[in-house]
């Protein structure tokens, strides 16, 4: 049998706001987007973590919309048009980080002109063995060898279908 511990309402309660404040205070970080707070507190705490799993962590985070705001709106001057697309900035995400296109709101609210999502193959697949991913400390820098694991063409094209028929919605109520 397990011993219980009693604890004090009052405790109770003083610990329940303690996690309540804590949680305020981490939201309001990531809403306003404190570059210091993700420099001194979160970055060292997810170096204690596998990189693979920072990594979809990560994507569920912009998946969800926990991405810093951006506090500037790009200059008229960065817009940039390339083969008739219109870009508000040059500045892109290259393919890899976000594999299946999960998150591509959150991380155009992150600031970028342009993201591109990928590789994506005919058929779902696993990628390479695990461990794929690794640290190189010193260099502030990941070696990436996650393989082309995706979950294939038919999944991502209804995702991005998907994603455009909501812009367009979202543009159409501004």
């Amino acid at each position: 049998m397990v011993p219980r511990i009693i604890i004090s309402p009052r405790l109770r309660s003083a610990f329940k706001a303690c996690i309540a404040g804590g949680f305020v205070f981490v939201g309001a970080n990531i809403y306003f987007g404190s570059e210091r707070f993700y420099e001194d507190i979160i970055m060292p705490t997810l170096r204690f973590i596998d990189p693979e799993t920072v990594h979809r962590l990560s994507i569920q985070m912009a998946k969800h919309g926990f991405v810093p705001r951006m506090k500037s709106i790009d200059d008229p001057i960065l817009h940039t048009t390339v083969w008739n697309h219109e870009f508000k900035n040059p500045i892109g995400l290259a393919a890899g980080f976000d594999k299946n296109g999960e998150a591509i709101d959150g991380l155009t609210k992150f600031g970028f002109g342009f993201i591109e999502i990928g590789t994506i193959t005919p058929k779902p697949q696993p990628g390479n063995e695990k461990p794929r991913v690794f640290r190189l400390t010193e260099d502030r820098a990941v070696i990436n060898r996650y393989g082309f694991n995706n979950d294939g063409y038919e999944a991502v094209r209804a995702r991005l279908i998907d994603y455009r028929q909501h812009s367009d919605t979202n543009k159409n109520k501004k």
